[in-house]
């Protein structure tokens, strides 16, 4: 495919973010070199973000245990004697975090950002830290079940935070040492109140004055004001910081079309005038509501939200992904040209959150409360989902690309199977925790939308209370069920708008081994089995989701599940490969993969229905694409039906460069599925080539008689 010019919306959102320096304060130290083991003798190198399962995951089983890290921290004097804390970003899936072979904390949550106070528990000269991971199975720890692997390790970055002996606290506010909230924003003009909290550690009364700055996209003050402070001696007080302002006519933060965001900082200064500390995040204006029957709303006008589900996963590193990693599979996303992400099933590294800030994509983050809801669960398990989802909450509170907070996914029985985890599911503990989570949530955050994310349950009528400000659903009508009626899905989502209200699609789609192919047309051969899992049959059922989505107006928002290739050790399926759907051959590579993706794991190749979704979504490039490209053989005897996906007005069709047929105008309600008339090939090599508003694609095949 050759596509008339390269969307640079991807490029410039990029450069233009923060620095996580700047987010964590001047004097941030990542302490990337650890030493790694699985028995406490043998000792291996590694970098962080690092995974113990970054292999092993794409196995039958994968390894559930303890992995023990150590490394060395050399301070001066000088240092010695400042306040210094520890971040950890994500240590999976449970924490023993130990300094000069002290105890320090035990945490509990995989993907989740907390720090430590060290200041009395470093020295000067060489300190050692020590962290052990464990990633097996504990009922009172979410997730407990889930159909995705749970990885064992530092996963996500680990900082040394020294601090200045005035300074901005990291206990309170999360990373960024601040939170910004935009309680009443408007075309007219918009709420702030900047809230932080601020410690002195000089052992003296000191006075200082607090700066409150807020500058716009090109570094121009917009607001400014400051207060003088007497801050007292006393070992560990706090003061706390908040100012309130209204900003009149604000920029608004107006998602993919302008994700247009401010700064704002608090600059703490002596009285000489030298800063102390400073800290700072970006802030996006925007107001925005779910409704029951018209969609979302942003800026108080429609605004579909569409788009897909991610992991935080990859090839050879599972979930220990770098920020270049993040950076460049978000390169993919904006070309795909979505305005929505659904970041599955557990907060993702906060790099993720600043893209999405930078590139205006909405964004659904949530806890990975999941599957698991029996009548045997202790309140343990509940006091830990609160403690995840305070963690989620602070930690990303400042993020204008986040509407969503996510409480839980896919409760029910089969997280239970024959009384395994926590027993038999509860209905009522559902629906009673499930009131207790919100109303939690809504305390540390009264100012977003918060709900469930189900998979059956909305059909039992004690669920159709289930409080949230919306509710989500995960269907999968031609894949796991309905296979030969794709248009159950419609009958599905009016029943559950009916009965739910305010709903989105949180999930749907097919399992696709772009490398297995057929000619056939009949659908029974077509949907394959759990070994083969044809792209041609993906292609059909996201095809079908599609044309029926654009006739349900009030889905607030939809996510194809997902948007790459992941592995998980339960599964095996989809591992046999066909170029032509007679002769098929097993690929070990592609077991223990859930192969829903709309790119493969490796981020090599980018699959069919990535380019249904690119031609529906992304309007600044051109897209021409012929579908089933790696289908190389075909029957001469069985006419070629050639399917492109497009947002051309018009395709002409070449056959061995001769013009064959051409269509005016996208008869397909989708606006971007293209079929032209069937074609017989005579036996021999062939070149099928498509031309739409200057923008070509070929492909090669082959036709072979009595295949």
């Amino acid at each position: 495919m050759k596509p008339l010019r390269a969307s640079l919306l991807f490029l410039l959102g990029l450069v233009a973010l923060p620095g996580v320096g700047q987010r964590l304060g001047s004097e941030s130290v990542s302490l990337v070199d650890w030493q790694f083991s699985k028995d406490s003798v043998q000792w291996t190198a590694v970098s962080v973000p690092h995974s113990y399962n970054a292999l092993d995951g794409v196995t039958a089983k994968y390894y559930r245990g303890k992995g023990y890290y150590r490394r060395s921290i050399h301070l001066t004097a000088g240092d010695a004697d400042r306040p210094l804390y520890l971040l950890f970003e994500g240590a999976a899936q449970q924490a023993w975090v130990y300094v000069n072979g002290q105890l320090l904390t035990h945490h509990r949550g995989g993907y989740t950002p907390f720090v430590l106070d060290v200041s009395n528990l470093l020295h000067e000269g060489d300190n050692l830290v020590a962290v052990t991971c464990d990633n097996h199975e504990d009922v009172s720890l979410i997730p407990v079940s889930s159909d995705f692997n749970k990885n064992g390790g530092l996963h996500n970055p680990v900082f040394l935070l020294k601090m200045s002996p005035i300074y901005v606290s990291p206990l309170s506010s999360g990373l960024y040492r601040l939170h910004v909230t935009v309680p009443q924003v408007s075309a007219q003009k918009a709420t702030t109140v900047m809230s932080a909290e601020l410690r002195n550690a000089s052992g003296k009364t000191e006075r200082v004055s607090v700066d409150y700055l807020l500058k716009d996209a090109s570094g121009h003050t917009a607001y400014q004001h400051t207060d003088r402070l007497l801050l007292s001696a006393t070992p560990g007080a706090a003061t706390s910081l908040s100012h309130s302002f209204t900003l009149p006519r604000p920029h608004l933060w107006n998602g993919v079309d302008d994700p247009y965001l401010y700064s704002a900082s608090i600059v703490v200064k002596d009285l000489s005038g030298k800063v102390m500390d400073e800290v700072s995040t970006k802030v996006g204006y925007r107001y925005y509501k779910v409704t029951r029957d018209a969609g979302f709303f942003l800026n108080g006008r429609h605004y579909a939200l569409r788009g897909v589900a991610e992991h935080q996963d990859i090839a050879g590193k599972a979930s220990a992904v770098s920020l270049p990693d993040i950076e460049s599979d978000y390169r993919i996303i904006a070309e795909l040209g979505c305005n929505f992400l659904r970041l599955a099933h557990y907060p993702h590294n906060d790099r993720e959150y600043q893209l999405c800030d930078s590139l205006g994509i909405i964004v659904q983050t949530e806890i990975p409360w999941v599957n698991v809801c029996g009548v045997k669960a202790q309140p343990s398990y509940f006091e830990n989902i609160h403690s995840q989802m305070r963690e989620m909450v602070t930690n990303l509170y400042n993020h204008p690309s986040i509407m969503f907070w996510g409480m839980w996914n896919e409760i029910d029985y089969w997280g239970n199977v024959a009384g395994q985890l926590q027993d038999k599911l509860d209905p009522q503990r559902v629906v009673s925790e499930t009131a207790r989570l919100y109303d939690y949530t809504k305390k540390l955050d009264p100012y977003r939308l918060c709900g469930p994310t189900d998979c059956s349950l909305y059909r039992n009528p004690g669920y159709a209370q289930l409080k949230g400000d919306y509710h989500s659903e995960n269907r999968y009508v031609g894949w796991y069920y309905q296979k030969d009626n794709f248009a159950h899905f419609t009958n599905e989502m009016n029943e559950i708008h009916q009965r739910m209200g305010a709903v989105n699609l949180s999930e749907y789609g097919a399992g696709i081994n772009p490398w297995c192919h057929t000619w056939s047309t009949d659908l029974k051969y077509l949907r394959g089995d759990d070994k083969v899992h044809f792209e041609e049959f993906g292609n059909l059922v996201h095809e079908s989701h599609v044309r029926q989505m654009v006739k349900m107006p009030f889905l607030n928002f939809t996510s194809a599940w997902v948007l790459f290739d992941f592995p998980v050790a339960a599964r095996q399926e989809g591992f046999m490969d066909s170029s032509d759907g007679i002769y098929f051959k097993e690929n070990d590579g592609r077991k223990f993969m859930n192969d829903k993706g709309l790119v493969t794991r490796d981020r090599k190749l980018k699959k069919d229905i990535f380019y249904l979704y690119k031609s529906l979504w992304n309007h600044k490039v051109k897209t021409v694409y012929i579908t089933s490209r790696r289908r190389t053989r075909i029957d001469s005897a069985t006419p070629c039906v050639v399917k492109v996906y497009s947002n051309a007005r018009s395709l002409q069709l070449f056959v061995d460069g001769r013009l064959t047929e051409e269509i005016a105008h996208c008869p397909d309600v989708s606006g971007v599925i293209w079929q032209f008339k069937p074609i017989v090939l005579t036996e021999g090599n062939h070149e099928l080539k498509v031309i739409g508003d200057g923008v070509t694609d070929s492909v090669r095949l082959q036709a072979v008689k009595n295949l």
